[in-house]
């Protein structure tokens, strides 16, 4: 095996950056966190997205569920104990934001956060057959696809290809502006009304889903993370 200063040099002789090297050179090896346990119930399984938040923010994760021998043993099963309808945006990956690991969460993500037929029968899938027992469905503050739904609703800007992203956020946007949001107010309400408006819509979408929630398998949560923390504040 190369050691640390051997394998600095190699990545110079191969026509890395001095930078990229210098980069490496200063990174602690990095360790492989602790193997946890699946949630039992629905109630632990959002203390785990919780939990694994806070860790996030204060910026000590402990970056469970990735080792070696997990990740063989899980090349043939799964059995995720949450799901989470994200946006797209690079900056919210769900696993990081929950200081989730290997196997833990079935992720969809589209801009906007929005409720696709797609997305609708994919979370179904993670409830029914997977066995999830959380759904939450996340926004993030200054959100590009609810902003641009703003626009559009204003006039400034026609929805040309974007339309079916936006036009499933318009109804968030009506809610925000009808409680009389503007500006910076009128973005940030309209996030939280477009999470909402998802969290309801959910169930109504999917009779799977709704039959999950009544018989108490599954409990769908909203949340909007903060990108400046990295908290994600819950939507009631």
């Amino acid at each position: 095996m190369l050691s640390r200063r051997a394998a600095l040099g190699a990545l110079l002789a191969a026509g890395a950056s001095p930078l990229v090297v210098a980069s490496c050179a200063n990174q602690a090896p990095t360790t492989t966190g602790p193997v946890l346990p699946r949630p039992s119930t629905p109630e632990d399984a959002l203390y785990r997205l919780q939990d694994g938040n806070q860790r996030f923010v204060a910026g000590t994760p402990l970056h469970p569920n990735q080792t070696l021998e997990l990740r063989q043993q899980l090349a043939g099963h799964q059995q995720p104990f949450a799901s989470v309808l994200g946006c797209a945006d690079s900056r919210t990956a769900p696993e990081l934001a929950v200081d989730a690991g290997i196997g833990d969460l079935f992720v969809c993500r589209v801009a906007g956060n929005i409720a696709t037929p797609a997305d609708t029968a994919s979370l179904l899938y993670a409830q029914a057959v997977l066995g999830t027992e959380v759904l939450l469905v996340l926004g993030h503050d200054n959100c590009g696809a609810v902003k641009t739904a703003i626009e559009v609703a204003e006039g400034k800007t026609p929805p040309g290809e974007f339309a079916p992203l936006v036009a499933p956020i318009q109804p968030a946007v009506a809610q925000a502006r009808q409680a009389g949001a503007t500006g910076d107010a009128l973005l940030h309400e309209a996030v939280v009304a477009n999470v909402r408006h998802v969290v309801a819509a959910l169930p109504e979408m999917s009779a799977g889903l709704a039959q999950a929630v009544r018989a108490g398998h599954l409990t769908i949560h909203g949340g909007v993370l903060t990108l400046s923390t990295g908290k994600i504040d819950p939507v009631t």
